[in-house]
């Protein structure tokens, strides 16, 4: 069974669903959640405010934030603490420049 999930892993890299192969702590994480981090690897966030319409409550309590404020720095990105991109690409299975990027397309 671990041979065939490996194949597929190696399988979705080669065609270019994922940029990183998934770990094995990637199988204890949310699908929801990895889903969004392939919207980044994939281009398809290109405004952060995009992340306001999936599970905002459930990224917002995972970050350690309100949901109030989470919306707020949806809004303005720049807002966003160094601290708090870093464990939101952790959340999302996401190299934290992935994240920086849109931030910074959308402040230039």
């Amino acid at each position: 069974m671990s041979i065939l999930i490996s194949t597929i892993n190696e399988l979705v890299v080669i065609l270019g669903l994922r940029k990183h192969p998934m770990t094995k702590d990637d199988h204890h994480k949310d699908p929801t959640l990895l889903s969004i981090g392939s919207m980044f690897e994939t281009g398809r966030i290109k405004k952060m405010y995009t992340l306001a319409e999936l599970y905002p409550t459930k990224i917002a309590n995972s970050l350690g934030i309100n949901y109030g404020r989470y919306m707020a720095k949806l809004s303005h990105p720049d807002k966003f603490t160094l601290g708090e991109i870093v464990r939101l690409a952790k959340l999302l299975n996401i190299e934290p420049d992935m994240i920086t990027k849109v931030i910074y397309c959308e402040i230039k």
